[in-house]
């Protein structure tokens, strides 16, 4: 199942937050704060196997970051083994309904209700269990989040199972401990970009120095389309069947695999399977001459592998989020110019009716013609913002940038909006000092003002004021619009400028618009460098305001 951007951001922004210490407890702390943070739970569990093979409580916490102790460690036993067992999450969403667990001393003793657990599994093996709950709600839990929380707990597996190792002390793993600092490094260099192809060149680069091969790559698999395309390194963008002999056996492989170099060939190959979830993802090759690979070397890479699935994951989704926004941009603008050839003759032909060329049109005809007329430019106007969001989103907005003199530009905006401002009766007052030219494009500038302007005077009541004002905030000039309007709720300020949004209010729905305004309005904003807000109150009008760069002559 594949998470939604929001949740692989958030996903992202915690997995930063681990693996940051090699201390076992503060790592454990660490994961589980990350967690119930991801889950919104109340508390939560980390147990770990014992050399005995039972499970231990070594994290217990709850969602104000406070160690649980005593009486308050009330988990469901069963589920925790259920999921040891199994190897696999389990979610309910109400236990004390659910034919699973209803029954169960635990469920029905500490009145457990929301709980979900995923098994802990680095390299291959179960070193523990992720337990979280909501014992006061139900329906906290659903198969998005077991999904989150699977993907975050193989990232976490392998923080905890480093920290283990670091804090054993035997002298033997004194060389496992440099590894280990290493690949904390790699963590996070890997971790800190979602450039797909700066992100696989780090990832090889990385295994070739601490292996001293000579050459390599890596390769995204492509099951679907039995291939392997590689994206770093020796001959990029070329593909490798997945039915070659070599390429099937290195990824059936449990990990890293040395090819000794032989008398037919003097090349030593290594072959590291990077797995997300049990599914092969990647596979990393390199090569050198002269002698083989390390025991050593072969190792690391395994452990590499583990690592380096997060980063290359992610870096593929964002890559992947990445090509379905320029599809759509690509869409919205094919879309938006094949609609104003028609619109264009739909608006001519309606007019030359009006006009009575074809014989006379009666006051009925003429009303369904003006309802025709006034559908289109509504039309037009959806067409031209959802080009204007497409061109700004690839970069292909054209404007003619330099000094712009904003107390012109409002006046015009101003005149131009006339007619609507006097049907309703309302005042407008423009207050602007002396302020210096901007740097921004006049026409842009112009849409920007009007939104703001027209917006202000469709929401607010006959008979009301709305006063525009500026002032210099260098390096910025920050212009407002504000009314005495119908005001919005806080919900409402949340979701202002997002794309499509219109409030359940019914004075506003009653007003036409398609929720795109606002949205063009900051995207613009922030083309040219500035930023936009907005200050309401229900009932007591809003402030819309913005900055705009201050032009600065170049010497």
């Amino acid at each position: 199942m594949a998470l939604p951007e929001d949740r692989l951001s958030a996903l992202y922004e915690v997995s930063q937050a681990i693996g940051s210490s090699l201390d076992l407890a503060e790592v454990l702390n660490q994961v589980m704060d990350a967690v119930i943070r991801l889950t919104k739970a109340d508390r939560g569990f980390i147990m770990l196997f014992n050399e005995m093979g039972g499970l231990d409580v070594r994290a217990a916490r709850n969602v104000d970051k406070e160690t649980i102790d005593g009486q308050a460690m009330e988990v469901s036993r069963s589920v925790v083994r259920e999921v040891a067992k199994i190897g696999k999450g389990v979610v309910t969403t109400n236990a004390q309904n659910d034919p699973r667990f209803s029954l169960q001393e635990s469920v029905v003793q500490f009145s457990l209700r929301s709980i979900m657990s995923v098994p802990l599994k680095a390299r291959g093996k179960t070193i523990g269990v992720l337990y979280v709950d909501n014992k006061a709600r139900s329906g906290m839990f659903g198969e998005e989040s077991l999904t989150l929380l699977e993907s975050f707990a193989n990232q976490a597996a392998v923080a905890i199972e480093n920290a283990r190792l670091y804090t054993l002390t035997d002298q033997a793993l004194a060389q496992r401990i440099e590894e280990l600092e290493t690949l904390q490094n790699i963590d996070r260099e890997l971790n800190a970009s979602l450039d797909f192809n700066h992100v696989m060149s780090l990832a090889l680069d990385w295994a070739k120095r601490n292996t001293g091969a000579e050459g390599g790559w890596i390769g995204l698999v492509d099951v679907a389309a039995k291939e392997i395309r590689i994206a770093a390194g020796d001959e990029t963008n070329k593909t490798i069947s997945l039915d070659d002999k070599l390429i099937r056996s290195a990824l059936a492989a449990t990990e890293a695999t040395a090819i000794t170099a032989n008398t037919n060939s003097p090349v030593a190959r290594l072959f590291a399977p990077v797995r997300r979830e049990r599914r092969p993802l990647a596979l990393i090759a390199l090569e050198r001459s002269g002698s083989d690979f390390p025991p050593v070397s072969v190792s690391f890479m395994s452990r590499f592998a583990d690592h380096a699935a997060f980063a290359i994951e992610n870096a593929r989704l964002y890559e992947a989020l990445k090509v379905a926004d320029r599809k759509r941009n690509e869409f919205v603008s094919h879309v938006s110019h094949e609609l104003r050839l028609p619109m264009t003759s739909i608006k001519g032909y309606t007019d030359l009716l009006k006009s009575g060329v074809t014989g006379t049109v009666t006051d009925q005809q003429k009303q369904f013609l003006q309802i025709i007329r006034t559908n289109v430019d509504r039309m037009n106007v959806l067409v031209t913002d959802l080009s204007d969001i497409s061109k700004i989103e690839v970069g292909r907005l054209k404007v003619d940038i330099g000094a712009v003199d904003i107390a012109v530009v409002v006046n015009e905006c101003v005149d131009s909006l006339k007619l609507q401002i006097e049907e309703k009766k309302q005042a407008i007052k423009v207050n602007l000092p002396a302020l210096p030219p901007v740097r921004t494009d006049k026409t842009r500038l112009s849409q920007i003002l009007v939104n703001l302007i027209s917006n202000a005077s469709k929401y607010t009541p006959p008979e009301g004021v709305i006063a525009i004002t500026a002032e210099v905030r260098a390096p910025f000039v920050r212009v407002s619009v504000a009314d005495s309007g119908i005001g919005m709720s806080p919900d409402d300020q949340q979701k202002l400028f997002s794309q499509f949004f219109r409030s359940e209010d019914s004075n506003v729905r009653e007003q036409q618009g398609w929720g795109l305004g606002l949205h063009v309005t900051k995207k613009l904003v922030e083309f040219f460098g500035g930023e936009i807000g907005a200050q309401s109150e229900l009932g007591k009008g809003s402030t819309f305001w913005f900055t705009t760069p201050i032009f600065e002559q170049k010497s």
